[in-house]
C-alpha cells in the first residue's frame, strides 16, 4: 500500500469515528434532556405534595385543638354548656 492510500484510509477511518462520535454524543444529549425534563416535572410534583402534606398538617392539628372541637359542637351539633343559656332569635 502506498503512502497516499494509508493516508486516505486513516484520514477515511477518523472521520468515521468522528461520525460516530458525534451521532452518540447526540443521542446522549437528547436523552439528558428527556432525563432532565422529567427531574423538573417529577420535582414540581414533590413540591406540590409537600405543600398540600403541609397544608393537611396544620389542619389536622386544628382538628386536635379543643377550641375547634367545641365550635364543631356548638355550630354543628347545637351542643351548649352546663349552665348556659341560649337565646333564639325568632325574627329570621
Amino acid at each position: 500500500m502506498s503512502k497516499r492510500k494509508k493516508s486516505r484510509f486513516g484520514l477515511v477511518l477518523l472521520m468515521v469515528f468522528f461520525i460516530y462520535f458525534a451521532y452518540t454524543a447526540a443521542g446522549q444529549q437528547e436523552a439528558l434532556y428527556l432525563k432532565d425534563a422529567e427531574l423538573k416535572k417529577v420535582q414540581s410534583k414533590i413540591d406540590e405534595e409537600a405543600k398540600e402534606n403541609k397544608k393537611l398538617k396544620e389542619e389536622q392539628q386544628q382538628l386536635d385543638s379543643d377550641e375547634f372541637v367545641e365550635k364543631t359542637a356548638r355550630e354543628k351539633l347545637g351542643y351548649v354548656k352546663k349552665d348556659e343559656r341560649v337565646y333564639i332569635d325568632i325574627g329570621k
